[in-house]
């Protein structure tokens, strides 16, 4: 089937080399994700659920949360 849809087409490696780069990227983001040292900021929104609504909190830059703002 696919070799009957490819069969006129010049690009025959297109599909492999996107999927490929997909594949790269997708690995990249997520070792981006999982290997950078920013175990704070994920600590601080993992307690945003649990917060009190009128709380104030900063993140690990010294900004504040949203609740300040409301």
């Amino acid at each position: 089937m696919w070799r009957q849809f490819y069969e006129g087409m010049d690009l025959v490696h297109l599909p492999l080399f996107t999927l490929l780069l997909f594949f790269a990227v997708f690995l990249g983001v997520t070792a981006w994700v999982m290997l950078a040292r920013r175990g704070q900021d994920y600590d601080a929104l993992a307690r945003l659920p649990l917060a009190e609504p009128g709380a104030v909190t900063s993140d690990s830059r010294g900004g504040r949360s949203h609740h300040e703002l409301e």
